[in-house]
């Protein structure tokens, strides 16, 4: 919502992370996620993008939000789509940090530099930080930080101005079947950099 964009949400079961989107002014998050949920949400406030996550498309292909959103012309994608779209619109640099373990606390680690060096940035982590949230933008940032995950090949929808990869260690075999496949993700993605 710090990029100007009115949010709501759902997700299957309460948490932390709901808890932070309403401490944050996202007041539009409802636990359960049902046809029914969704057409109330839509009908209070129009849904012109809505942004799942790789692991729901994946378990649940046939998910009563899906089905909603294409009955209903609703643009559905990813979350890869909406931050190239605050990426474009912004005109900011992807510091994109990949790897196998050590992306969150390396992501940490950017967002603290800039901040102890006073650098204003804009960033997605998928941690609470001590020293800051979850995510922020920050209107007079040049770069943006991002916890960029390989899992569903998310990381190779990005062109990042840097990249920085923590460790690489075969991983998702579901979606890379050899360790083979792995790597080459990883070469692909330092070849977009």
């Amino acid at each position: 919502s710090q990029a100007g964009h009115h949010i709501s949400g759902s997700d299957k079961q309460d948490s932390y992370y709901l808890d932070y989107l309403r401490k944050h002014g996202v007041s539009n998050v409802y636990v359960g996620q049902t046809r029914e949920a969704i057409e109330a949400i839509h009908a209070k406030s129009p849904i012109d993008w809505y942004v799942y996550s790789s692991s729901v498309a994946i378990e649940q292909p046939n998910h009563p939000e899906f089905a909603f959103c294409h009955e209903n012309n609703i643009k559905m994608s990813k979350r890869d789509e909406l931050i190239n779209k605050i990426l474009f619109d912004n005109n900011l640099k992807l510091i994109a940090v990949a790897g196998t373990h050590g992306k969150t606390t390396t992501t940490a680690m950017v967002i603290w530099l800039f901040k102890e060096l006073g650098i204003p940035l804009s960033y997605s982590v998928g941690a609470k930080l001590s020293f800051g949230e979850m995510g922020e933008f920050s209107p007079d940032s040049e770069f943006f930080a991002y916890e960029c995950d390989e899992y569903d090949r998310n990381f190779l929808a990005f062109k990042p101005y840097m990249s920085l990869i923590a460790g690489i260690d075969w991983d998702h075999p579901d979606i890379f079947p050899t360790r083979a496949i792995y790597y080459e993700a990883f070469v692909d993605f330092i070849n977009q950099s």
